[in-house]
């Protein structure tokens, strides 16, 4: 029994180097799959480095383009603003003068129609 428990260890171990120069040989493949990958996409990560930094320029761009339209639109409302008000005291300053010479000029040409009226003959 001791000759067949023996024999089981040897077996055992045997069995276990070669699993474990199976595991070296695996390894050893994967370490050069792995190596090899590497490699293979160096260039792949460095091109998505540099459309990486191309997208930042032009996200910067564009949110400095965005900055000078928002300023635009804001020197234009300004600019509106300043038009309206100006147009609000245009019309305070000049309104309430034309509605007194309107008012003379229908006095007198009601005045003149009252004068020419009496001139009339009634025409029956």
């Amino acid at each position: 029994m001791e000759t067949v428990l023996t024999l089981a260890e040897v077996v055992a171990l045997v069995c276990i180097s070669a699993l474990c120069v199976y595991l070296v040989i695996a390894l050893t493949s994967l370490k050069k799959q792995v190596s090899d990958f590497s490699q293979r996409s160096k260039p792949v990560l460095e091109n998505l480095a540099y459309i990486t930094d191309s997208l930042k320029s032009a996200a910067g761009k564009i949110d400095d383009q965005v900055d000078i339209v928002k300023g635009s639109l804001n020197s234009l409302k300004s600019i509106t603003d300043n038009v309206l008000l100006f147009e609000e005291r245009v019309q305070q300053q000049l309104e309430k003068p034309i509605f007194q010479v309107a008012s003379i000029i229908g006095a007198i040409v009601a005045s003149i129609a009252a004068r020419f009226g009496r001139f009339r003959t009634p025409q029956e």
